[in-house]
């Protein structure tokens, strides 16, 4: 195993390996269930740092848009396996801020402090990632969306996409302003545009947006979330890499929805204030499979409703319905929550922060943290990202305030 590819695929199985039965897909009489496998592997280049996962998820679920205002905070809107992943890497380096904090002598090999000249009004962060540390990404399958259009018009029987009333067919090539929102698979053969995640035709829609368009997003907004980035500078926290397997794999899929030469390619050079920039990530292929992916298990395989979540130095998780395995969907409150939820992960912020005397955390409204003066920048440099990959309807829900135990 000398790919770098290979090892960090490697990384992600070892961490899900260890993780209990309980929050792995079922074995069925009937049909065995599969389930997508995103992790985080932070590469040390210093010493003898190497790899070290810090963060996966499993899951392929979303809240519809009629349940989003009953969330609260508390239920997780996203659970495909890469939005975990990432979430769980926010909730890493939270917790390193947290150990830095409460011992002097505590040494992260990911996180420092800032010195007082890297610090300024456009960059008030006090923390940031080591200049040494590499961010890689982990899937076991292409990112639902435009990076994975190509494989999903191969596995049809059929291959007529969904129709609608608004909008109609034209060709398989890139379309450079692409404006309307597709719905998960529909239209298929359109390539380019921003989609929902996929669902079943007669489900009720969602306004969840792709993985592939919220990886793209990322290339500009960094790694960490708005919350986070009241401590963490992003300038260092962008991915790296991307890691997806050999089969199947469309280059020329993943170049389009994430390259400089793709539907991104406006960006190429853009820079912001505050460490905010274009960064496009590398793709990098592995012969490793994980256990649960579609490819793995037998035909006939159906998707897991189960998410698991784990993140290095905190509890394991089993989800269902964006929330934990056994709680009510939208009455259990905070005992119900995952800590990767919206509620929690700020808390957490809002907890580092007080310790550290960083303002605007607080608030009565997770929407006044969002769009507080601090997050200008970001939010002008995400609506840049947006603007050039067009369609991009908010989801919401951030309307709830703080909930204590």
């Amino acid at each position: 195993m000398d790919t770098l590819g290979d090892r960090i695929a490697s990384a992600v199985l070892s961490a899900y390996a260890e993780l209990p039965n309980k929050s792995k897909p079922l074995g069925r009489c009937d049909a065995s269930e599969w389930v997508p496998l995103s992790g985080i592997v932070l590469e040390c280049r210093e010493g003898a740092g190497g790899l070290t996962s810090v963060a996966l998820g499993t899951g392929m679920k979303c809240l519809s848009r009629n349940k989003i205002p009953l969330a609260g905070g508390m239920v997780l809107h996203d659970s495909h396996a890469e939005v975990l992943a990432i979430r769980g890497l926010n909730c890493f380096l939270l917790e390193e801020c947290k150990a830095l904090l409460a011992d002097k002598l505590f040494v992260s090999k990911f996180i420092r402090r800032r010195s007082q000249q890297e610090i300024s009004h456009q960059s008030p962060q006090p923390f940031t990632l080591r200049e040494s540390v590499l961010i890689h990404f982990y899937s076991s399958e292409a990112p639902c969306g435009d990076a994975s259009m190509e494989v999903t018009m191969a596995a049809q029987d059929n291959p007529v996409p969904w129709t609608t009333l608004s909008l109609a067919p034209t060709s398989t090539t890139i379309l450079a302003s692409p404006t309307a929102l597709l719905r998960g698979r529909q239209y298929f053969s359109e390539l380019g545009f921003v989609r929902t995640k996929p669902g079943r035709a007669d489900s009720s829609p969602t306004l969840s947006k792709s993985c592939s368009d919220k990886l793209s997003i990322r290339q500009v907004t960094s790694a960490l979330l708005s919350p986070t980035t009241l401590l963490i500078s992003p300038e260092n926290a962008y991915i790296s890499t991307v890691v997806l397997p050999t089969t199947p794999y469309y280059p020329t899929a993943c170049a389009r929805a994430f390259s400089a030469t793709g539907r991104m390619a406006p960006l190429v050079g853009r820079r912001f204030d505050s460490g905010y920039k274009f960064s496009p990530f590398t793709v990098k292929t592995t012969n490793l499979e994980f256990e649960f992916s579609k490819r793995a298990v037998r035909t006939g395989a159906v998707g897991s409703n189960i998410s698991a979540v784990w993140v290095r130095g905190r509890r394991i998780e089993t989800l269902i319905g964006g929330v934990l395995q056994g709680r009510k969907q939208f009455s259990s409150g905070i005992k119900g929550a995952s800590m990767l939820c919206k509620m929690l992960i700020w808390r957490l912020v809002q907890e580092v922060a007080e310790a550290e005397g960083v303002e605007g955390a607080g608030g009565d409204r997770y929407r006044s943290l969002k769009m507080g003066v601090k997050m200008a920048t970001r939010n002008e440099a995400k609506e840049v990202a947006r603007g050039v990959l067009g369609g991009w309807v908010r989801n919401g829900g951030d309307g709830f305030g703080s909930v204590r135990e």
